[in-house]
């Protein structure tokens, strides 16, 4: 079985959840803003991508953090799993 690691509320998650019972595919939803996320699971995934490309850095919520709490590291990208809302 699969988990899906999002947020209930977005476009592209509703459309992935259509998918995935379209298909058949069983999975878990872990919603990361209400569960939280563990540094294991954000380490194990920055072995696949690297955290630009694993945090929403397009949203209003994004835009808004001063520029002084943007990670310019992995280690400071890591630290942001206490602000779940930035990680897709």
């Amino acid at each position: 079985m699969y988990t899906l690691y999002a947020i209930p509320n977005c476009d592209t998650v509703k459309k992935a959840r259509v998918w995935l019972a379209e298909h058949g595919v069983e999975y878990q939803f872990h919603d990361y803003k209400k569960q939280g996320i563990d540094r294991q699971t954000i380490e194990h995934w920055l072995t696949q991508k690297p955290w630009e490309e694993l945090i929403n850095r397009t949203g209003a919520t994004w835009r808004k953090l001063p520029d002084a709490e943007k990670p310019a590291d992995t280690e400071t990208a890591i630290n942001l799993k206490r602000m779940a809302k930035f990680w897709r």
